[in-house]
């Protein structure tokens, strides 16, 4: 506990310095030039605020709790996932057009679906994260507050918190915290602990945790990273050597600004473009429970099924690599013992992305859902100290979040593409078997 903080610190630190000499970039760099946003996320189009329903509403309310928790990217898409998939399972027990996700049950007539997604929303995450019960009490009553008072309204309570209590109950022995006697190994191509804090592997169990989705993560198809003596890999590193650099020459102001920039949780941004399309589309309160069970379902598995990747390979992240090239046995990389990446890199393998494939599974469900690649989003991270990154695409999304680990030092191009590629793939199954209509 001592290293993890201490490392979070130094990080954190790290970060807020590399913010700030980014926001003189953007002083002087017209391409820069937003206005401060005044919440975490913002669409560019304000109009369309009218057209949030319940279900946005308490997907806000979940990441303002998750942030508030400080908890990581991998808990935040956990804790999403069991959210959205009980507010949809309640929402669909009184309205039932799809498929349940584990709760199958038939709400009386009459019954609230503004209640039932409240009351669901707000049991699941009382039971997470019971020290914002005060954040979580004013949630439910300013949601409940809208809905006349009557017997839909209580029975809509009733049910959320039936649903809620199963959906935890399914969740609750996942192997999501299970101890995990994981050992960093040694030798060319092996991950170890990265400087500079050097700090022990985080959450090697999540590679064994229970899929909201798939069977096994054999059922999808994913290659081994590139051979050390390849010359793919040697393009690759020097790739990171050159762009990714601390004290880069070739990297721009908007590499830089984009490589901090997706330091941000990818749970944050994709469920701020889902919410920037469920409201330019005015989708109802099931569809809008449906699309942010898919999303953060699929999100959640993607990192299950990418860590699932990085510690069966447990492949050595590029700062090792570029320090300790004359081991490789690659006469086309040169070692740089002194070399340092822009970011801090994380503390856990290269291969694959963990970034790329928690981004492509959202990605790819948002474009099924939406028959459509558009969306009209500005985020910016962190909140009123970092940078503002617009976008008019789920696809600009996510080939971003790919050429940032780049910029950023911190992984390699093929790391990046296959793991976006298994988000893909993740995504896929979900939506093809998951929440599925109900022909009539």
């Amino acid at each position: 506990m001592g290293t993890s903080s201490r490392t979070d610190r130094y990080i954190i630190k790290r970060f807020i310095l590399l913010s700030l000499a980014v926001l003189l970039v953007v002083v002087v760099t017209p391409s820069f030039l937003h206005q401060s946003a005044q919440t975490v996320a913002q669409t560019t189009n304000t109009k369309t605020a009218k057209a949030t329903n319940v279900v946005t509403d308490w997907n806000e309310t979940a990441i303002k709790v998750t942030q508030a928790a400080a908890v990581s990217a991998t808990s935040q898409f956990r804790a999403l996932a069991i959210t959205h998939a009980a507010i949809f399972d309640a929402v669909n027990a009184s309205d039932r057009r799809y498929t349940p996700y584990a709760v199958d049950i038939k709400a009386p007539s009459g019954t609230s679906i503004e209640a039932a997604a409240a009351s669901a929303g707000y049991s699941v995450l009382t039971s997470l994260y019971p020290a914002q019960q005060t954040t979580l009490d004013a949630a439910l009553t300013a949601s409940l507050a809208k809905i006349p008072e009557s017997q839909g309204k209580t029975d809509g309570i009733n049910l959320g918190k039936q649903v809620a209590t199963k959906i935890i109950a399914l969740r609750s022995q996942d192997g999501w915290d299970a101890k995990v006697d994981y050992k960093p190994g040694t030798g060319p191509g092996v991950w170890q602990p990265t400087p500079p804090t050097f700090a022990a592997a985080l959450t090697p169990q999540i590679a064994k945790a229970t899929p909201f989705t798939f069977k096994n993560i054999d059922q999808f198809q994913v290659p081994p990273p590139l051979a050390l003596n390849s010359a793919p890999y040697a393009k690759e590193i020097n790739e990171v050597k050159s762009i990714g650099g601390k004290n880069s020459k070739v990297r721009t102001a908007d590499q830089t600004a984009a490589a901090i920039f997706w330091t941000v949780p990818t749970p944050l941004i994709w469920n701020a473009a889902a919410r920037a399309a469920a409201i330019k589309k005015g989708i109802d309160i099931l569809d809008s429970a449906r699309l942010f069970a898919l999303l953060n379902l699929a999100g959640t598995d993607g990192y299950i099924a990418g860590y699932g990747i990085k510690y069966k390979y447990n492949f050595w992240r590029p700062v090792t690599a570029i320090r300790n090239a004359d081991v490789a046995g690659n006469p086309a990389i040169s070692a740089d013992p002194n070399w340092e990446p822009l970011l801090i890199t994380p503390a856990h393998p290269d291969y694959i992305s963990g970034h790329c494939v928690s981004s492509g599974a959202p990605e790819r469900i948002l474009q099924k859902f939406f028959g459509s690649d558009k969306v009209n989003l500005s985020f910016t991270f962190p909140l009123n100290t970092g940078v503002t990154r617009s976008y008019t695409s789920f696809s600009q999304i996510g080939k971003e979040v790919g050429e940032a680990r780049i910029w950023g030092g911190i992984h390699t191009r093929t790391a990046d593409i296959q793991g976006e590629k298994l988000g893909y793939q993740v995504a896929d199954y979900a939506f093809q078997n998951f929440l599925r209509p109900i022909k009539k």
